[in-house]
């Protein structure tokens, strides 16, 4: 058996492997449901936690709805219900096809009164961003608009 050297962390007294950063915390998600990792986008669709779903979705860590917003420029705040559940995501990333057109100022403001800061990427980005907020353990939320 190896000596692992550890060293402390001045933020709670833990100790920590030699050389390890106290930076990143990282957490294990509950529940037994499986993660709604992106694996692919394209013909209209996605493929989610290995399965295939035709049309834009929304997204929470362990959960998945069929989405069918109205253009992206009319999108409200009643078009993300599925985001509201109980505790609210604190992030929703919006991926609006391959390339945003607009910031939605009165989108933002409106989440903003219920607590939820709003990110607009295109589709791809707001997919690959979405699975690093997973792999970090975040509780956030994604909208994503079906790209061909």
């Amino acid at each position: 058996m190896g000596l692992q050297i550890m060293s402390e962390d001045t933020r709670n007294g833990d100790k920590l492997p030699a050389g390890a950063s106290s930076i990143v915390d990282i957490r294990e998600l509950e529940g037994d449901g499986q993660l709604t990792i992106v694996h692919s986008y394209r013909n209209h669709g996605f493929r989610i936690a290995k399965q295939g779903y035709e049309g834009s979705q929304i997204l929470l860590p362990r959960a998945r709805f069929d989405w069918n917003p109205p253009e992206w420029d009319k999108i409200t705040i009643d078009d993300l219900a599925p985001i509201f559940v109980d505790p609210v995501p604190p992030l929703l990333i919006l991926g609006l096809g391959e390339a945003p057109m607009g910031l939605l100022p009165e989108l933002q403001v409106a989440l903003h009164e219920k607590g939820v800061s709003l990110e607009i990427m295109s589709t791809p980005a707001a997919c690959r961003t979405w699975n690093v907020l997973l792999s970090e353990g975040r509780h956030a939320a994604v909208a994503l608009l079906a790209v061909a």
